[in-house]
């Protein structure tokens, strides 16, 4: 027997990433968003919901451009105090956080650089759905760890240690190890 939630934004995992932009005179902002995702293949695209109300939206608005930085497990603690101190109150978020920042470059949006993964975006489009916004971007670069990549541009997601957030009881966890193959493992279920 199931038990019924109700209707709750109920999806997991989520990955919890670091949304950086630039504000006006240039100073760097980040801020946690975890409802995000890959939304097109060509061109590469992602998907970021964020309240208009964050510094972030406008940052985005006015310079079309942001950055999404994978953080580790490791990164607990300074990923939650930049999801919950604003930038437009703490100006220097990020510097407090002890993260290093460097200007992205492919867009007008800082890289921080102790994130094993950052992905350059150019903002394409948004769409309003209610408390928060649907912001998409195409990837224009992705930077990633030399350490983490294989002789064939493959990343281990395991040696990365992504942070993980769960929305239903508002923690952090790891990914966790490898239990298949996607487009492989299914095989043994078609019928010959």
């Amino acid at each position: 027997m199931k038990k019924q939630l109700g209707q709750i934004p109920l999806l997991f995992p989520m990955p919890a990433l670091l949304v950086g932009t630039f504000d006006d005179d240039g100073t760097p902002n980040a801020m946690c968003a975890a409802w995000s995702s890959i939304c097109c293949q060509r061109p590469p695209c992602v998907g970021v919901a964020i309240r208009t109300s964050r510094l972030t939206y406008k940052n985005i608005v006015e310079r079309r451009a942001f950055t999404l930085n994978v953080p580790t497990t490791g990164m607990a603690a300074e990923v939650d105090y930049l999801g919950t101190v604003s930038g437009k109150d703490e100006p220097e978020k990020v510097h407090t956080a002890g993260f290093e920042v460097v200007p992205g470059h492919k867009v007008d949006a800082p890289i921080i650089v102790d994130c094993p993964v950052n992905l350059e975006c150019v903002g394409r489009n948004k769409l309003d759905i209610g408390s928060h916004t649907w912001v998409i971007g195409e990837i224009m670069e992705v930077h990633v760890d030399e350490h983490l990549v294989d002789r064939q541009g493959k990343v281990d997601v395991t040696a990365l240690d992504p942070l993980i957030y769960c929305p239903s009881v508002r923690t952090y966890h790891g990914l966790g190890e490898q239990v298949g193959r996607a487009f492989h493992d299914g095989q043994v279920l078609v019928k010959k």
